[in-house]
């Protein structure tokens, strides 16, 4: 009997066990479904938000509706899809709701009467919107139609979305996907929803400037696109027509000018200064533009020379091409510590000594110790002159502030071609310049590094790898488990 009792009791020990295990593997998956962490091992970091998309995500105030209006066989949806998850997790302010246009046509209606959506447009079922502002439910007192909602809206298409390779098109086939833009779209959709309005910004014009319209590799028409996309309205003005800046400009900037500025657009831009403005100087070597004299009022000498660094030249080509990565504590570079900045060339542009009265003046990106700058600029190679050079580390970028009694900012940077076309997709050049306008007009909140491009990757191999892949798929390694499995039986066996 007692044998029996002990029976039993270690049975009901048993299933008590197992159904405490079974209510723990409840409760871990219950906690961990809630409190979890993500990791992001890739190289690239390709699926974690970056810096300046967390920090834009963190400054939002109010709630901000995304509709994605995409049907799922589209090749787009599981881009957008994963990327904005990843939007609302780090926000509770984004809430995101799927439309299938094609399946599901009453909801696709009410939306295209809520949003203005002209369904004569080729992209017309390809819309991701952003609309700042809760959204209201629909009105059934006006038999189902949706109220009209109050609101910043920005609306994204294929052409914001994604860059398409035309050249791998063949006959009837559609072209290839080469880069997914979505998170750089995304958030610069959020930055512009958050701006009460359109701020302004003027490019100086009439002294050899590069122009914002032009598209050719030595234009700025890239730069312009991303201004435009973080809610920017871009103006070319020829300061020589104005009496004055107005207030509602909010920033000039001067990029690269090969001509000198006369005395009257000199004084109009001290005015705008002394009025509280703020000014983006982006001046070349070896050009004499009369903005020496303005500079040096704010702090900032312009040195005569050629920035060069041999400690980190790019191979094969001259030490005058510099890849800066040191940087300062200044809000516009402290979190560019891991970035390269590429300048094709520049002048050194360093704060005034003595600084003058009032004025905080800060270098923002250097050269190593090894850098200095060259007077002697029609010398090849380049070789540093004791007394003569200007001993590095050399500042190429300075950043000046003055707080009263008007708040003034004025950035200025010895080299315009590391925004041009060509070259401000480099690395950290889109961040670096962003960064500085940011901080120009107090939208320090903003300043990160941005999203990058996820890149579609075309693995090409020749037909001898194709067919060593396949052997080694289909016949070496199942044959390899087929020798080792044998092997182990044989061992058992004695």
């Amino acid at each position: 009997m007692a044998r029996v009792i002990r029976r039993v009791l270690a049975s009901l020990n048993f299933v008590a066990v197992l159904g405490l295990l079974f209510a723990l593997f409840i409760l871990v998956n219950y906690v961990s479904g809630r409190r979890y962490g993500r990791w992001d091992l890739t190289r690239e970091k390709i699926t974690a938000l970056s810096d300046q998309t967390r920090r834009t995500l963190k400054a939002l105030k109010e709630p901000v509706s995304v509709i994605v209006f995409y049907p799922p066989t589209q090749r787009l949806s599981e881009l957008i899809t994963d990327t904005l998850k990843e939007y609302e997790r780090a926000s509770p302010q984004i809430s995101v709701e799927y439309v299938d246009p094609e399946q599901d046509r009453a909801r696709a209606l009410q939306l295209v009467q809520e949003f203005d959506i002209d369904v004569t447009k080729p992209d017309a079922l390809n819309l991701v919107i952003f609309q700042s502002g809760a959204r209201r439910p629909f009105d059934s007192a006006q038999g189902g139609v949706p109220s009209k909602v109050e609101g910043r809206r920005k609306y994204l298409s294929d052409p914001e979305l994604v860059e398409y390779d035309y050249g791998s098109m063949g006959f009837g086939s559609e072209p290839r996907v080469k880069a997914f833009k979505g998170e750089e779209a995304f958030t610069s959709a959020l930055i512009n929803l958050t701006q009460s309005a359109s701020p302004l910004l003027w490019f100086t014009d009439g002294h050899g400037e590069k122009s914002v319209e032009a598209q050719d590799q030595l234009g700025l028409s890239e730069l312009k696109k991303s201004l435009e996309q973080q809610g920017w309205s871009v103006k070319t003005v020829t300061l020589l027509n104005q009496t004055s800046i107005p207030s509602e400009v909010k920033l000039v900037a001067v990029p690269g000018p090969t001509h000198r500025f006369t005395e009257q657009e000199l004084l109009l831009l001290q005015s705008y200064l002394d009025g509280g403005g703020r000014c983006l100087a982006l001046i070349d070597p070896l050009e004499d533009t009369g903005l020496d004299g303005l500079l040096e009022r704010w702090g900032l000498t312009l040195g005569m020379d050629i920035v060069v660094d041999p400690a980190r030249r790019i191979p094969f080509v001259s030490a005058a091409n510099l890849l800066v990565t040191s940087y300062t504590k200044h809000p516009i570079v402290e979190r560019m510590n891991m970035l390269m900045t590429l300048f094709p060339l520049a002048r050194s542009l360093r704060p005034a000594t003595p600084a003058p009265e009032g004025l905080t003046v800060t270098p923002l990106a250097l050269t190593s110790a090894d850098g200095w700058g060259e007077t002697q600029t029609t010398v090849e190679p380049f070789q540093f002159t004791e007394g003569q050079d200007l001993t590095g580390p050399v500042p190429i970028a300075t950043a000046s502030e003055r707080t009263t009694p008007a708040r003034t900012r004025l950035v200025a940077i010895g080299d315009s071609d590391f925004i041009i076309n060509a070259q401000l997709g480099n690395i950290g050049n889109r961040d670096f310049l962003l960064g500085a306008i940011h901080w120009l007009v107090e939208q320090e909140q903003f300043i990160g590094i941005g999203p990058k491009a996820l890149e579609s990757i075309k693995l090409n191999l020749t037909s001898g790898q194709l067919t060593g892949i396949f052997w080694v798929s289909f016949l070496a390694m199942p044959l390899g488990f087929a020798l080792l499995g044998v092997g182990m039986w044989a061992l058992r066996r004695r």
